[in-house]
C-alpha cells in the first residue's frame, strides 16, 4: 500500500484563490492540470491514502474550497477560513472536514498540523508524528513541492528516518517545479537520486564501523549491477564473518569484475571507492589478503579483527615459506607450534619475534577479555592510540620483508 506524504503551505501567488493552476508533466509523459500538485501526484501514483502536513496558518481553507467544494458544509468552511486568518487551525477542525475531502479524492486522508519547524526540537517532533502514522514496512512517496522551503529538507530527512525507524520503502521524492514552467508545462522533478546518495553515505558509514560490505549489494543492484554479482557480494560477506578469507575473496572476484563497468544513479559516484575497499580480495596470496584486512580493521578501530587477521597472515606466510598448505587447519597448527619452538631456539630476528608475540597476545587478550601477561603488551592495551600505532607498524613489516 502506497502512502503519499504531502506538505501544504501558504500561497505567495494568490492569497484568495490558493496556488496557481499548472499543468504538471510527469517523467513518464503523463500530464495533469491542478492547483495542488500533491493531489495530482496521489492520482498518478494511485496512492491508497494521503497524509497532508501543514501549519496552523497553511491554506487549508483554499484546499477544502477547491477540492471539496460544495461537498463541505458551509458552516465548517467559514469556520476554517476564520481559523486560517487567525493562524489557529486545529486538527479537530480538520477532522470534521476530512470526510468531505475523502469523498472527493476517493481515498483516506489524514490532515496533521505541524509546527513551523524553526528549531530542531520541532523538526524532530514532525518526524515522530509521521512515524506514528506510517506502518512498518509500508511504501511511502513524498511530495516536497509546497510549504516553507526548509520543509523540503525536512522531507528528505523524513525519508531516511522512516526508512530506518519503520523500515518503509521510499518509492519516490517529487517536486512540482512551477518556476521551471515552459510552454505551459510544469515539469515534475524526481529527487530520488538525492535520497540514494544519502543511502550510500549511510552504507559506507556502517561499513567503516563494521566492515559489512554486503549492504552495498541492494544499492548496486538497483542501479544496474548484475544480480549474480550482487549475490556474490553477499556470499563473500558470509565467508568474511567466519574469517574464511580465501572463499570470501573467490566470491568477491565476480563483484570486482562487475564493478569495472559504469553504473547508473548514485552507485556510479561510489563505484571506484567500493572497488578500493575490496581490493584486498585481489591480493596474490592468502597472507597478503589477511594482512590488508587486518589494516582495514585497524583503521576502523576493530582491534580484535586486526589482531586476528594479522596473526593469521603471519602464520599463512610461514606456511607458504615452508611449502605447506596454509588452508589446512592441522598444517597451520603445526606451523604455529614449530615457529614458537624456533623462536625459543633463537632462529629469528627480533622484529619477527616481537611481531608474532604482539599479534598473538593482543588477539588472546581481546578474545578472552583478560590482559596479556607480558608487561609491555599489557601497557599497550591500556593505551589504544599507542596500540594502534604498534599494530600498524607490525602489519606493515609483514609485507615484502625477508622471513628469516
Amino acid at each position: 500500500m502506497t502512502i503519499l506524504i504531502s506538505f501544504l503551505g501558504k500561497s505567495q501567488l494568490d492569497s484568495k484563490s490558493g496556488y496557481r493552476t499548472a499543468r504538471y508533466c510527469f517523467p513518464d509523459g503523463h500530464q495533469q492540470e491542478t492547483a495542488y500538485f500533491g493531489l495530482a501526484l496521489a492520482e498518478h501514483l494511485q496512492a491508497q491514502r494521503v497524509i497532508l502536513l501543514g501549519t496552523a496558518s497553511s491554506m487549508w481553507d483554499m484546499l477544502v474550497e477547491n477540492i471539496a467544494g460544495d461537498a463541505a458544509q458551509e458552516e465548517l468552511r467559514l469556520e476554517l477560513m476564520d481559523a486560517v486568518r487567525a493562524e489557529a487551525v486545529t486538527e479537530p477542525l480538520l477532522e470534521r472536514l476530512t470526510p468531505s475531502l475523502e469523498r472527493t479524492l476517493g481515498r483516506p486522508v489524514k490532515a496533521l498540523i505541524i509546527p513551523h519547524a524553526e528549531r530542531f526540537a520541532d523538526q524532530q517532533a514532525v518526524l515522530e508524528r509521521l512515524a506514528n502514522h506510517v506502518g512498518r514496512r509500508e511504501t511511502v512517496a513524498l511530495d516536497l513541492t509546497h510549504g516553507y522551503r526548509h520543509l523540503a529538507m525536512l522531507g528528505l530527512a523524513a525519508a531516511r528516518y522512516l526508512a530506518h525507524a519503520k523500515e518503509v520503502e521510499i518509492t519516490g521524492l517529487y517536486y512540482g517545479a512551477l518556476d521551471m514552467t515552459r510552454e505551459s508545462l510544469t515539469p515534475v522533478v524526481t529527487l530520488d537520486g538525492l535520497a540514494h546518495l544519502l543511502e550510500w553515505a549511510e552504507a559506507f558509514a556502517a561499513y567503516e564501523a563494521s566492515g559489512d560490505f554486503s549492504r552495498f549489494a541492494a544499492l548496486l543492484e538497483r542501479d544496474g549491477f548484475p544480480r549474480e554479482a550482487a549475490q556474490a557480494l553477499r556470499r563473500g560477506w558470509t565467508h568474511w564473518v567466519l574469517s574464511n578469507v580465501q572463499d570470501a575473496a573467490r566470491h568477491l572476484q565476480m563483484a570486482l569484475d562487475a564493478l569495472k563497468e559504469p553504473l547508473s544513479g548514485a552507485s556510479e559516484l561510489y563505484r571506484n571507492r567500493l572497488r578500493k575497499t575490496l581490493r584486498w580480495a585481489e591480493a596474490p596470496s592468502l597472507h597478503e589478503k589477511q594482512r590488508l584486512l587486518a589494516l582495514q580493521a585497524l583503521e576502523r578501530g576493530d582491534i580484535l579483527r586486526a589482531a586476528v587477521f594479522g596473526l593469521e597472515s603471519f602464520i599463512s606466510r610461514e606456511a607458504a615459506t615452508r611449502g605447506r598448505n596454509a588452508l589446512d587447519y592441522q598444517v597451520r597448527k603445526e606451523v604455529d607450534e614449530a615457529f614458537q619452538q624456533s623462536l625459543q631456539e633463537g632462529e629469528h630476528p627480533d622484529w619477527k619475534r616481537r611481531a608474532y608475540w604482539l599479534l598473538k597476545n593482543v588477539r588472546n587478550a581481546c578474545a578472552h577479555g583478560s590482559p596479556p601477561t607480558v608487561r609491555e603488551h599489557h601497557q599497550l592495551m591500556q593505551n589504544p592510540e599507542r596500540l594502534k600505532q604498534e599494530l600498524n607498524k607490525t602489519l606493515m613489516q609483514l609485507t615484502n620483508t625477508p622471513t628469516s
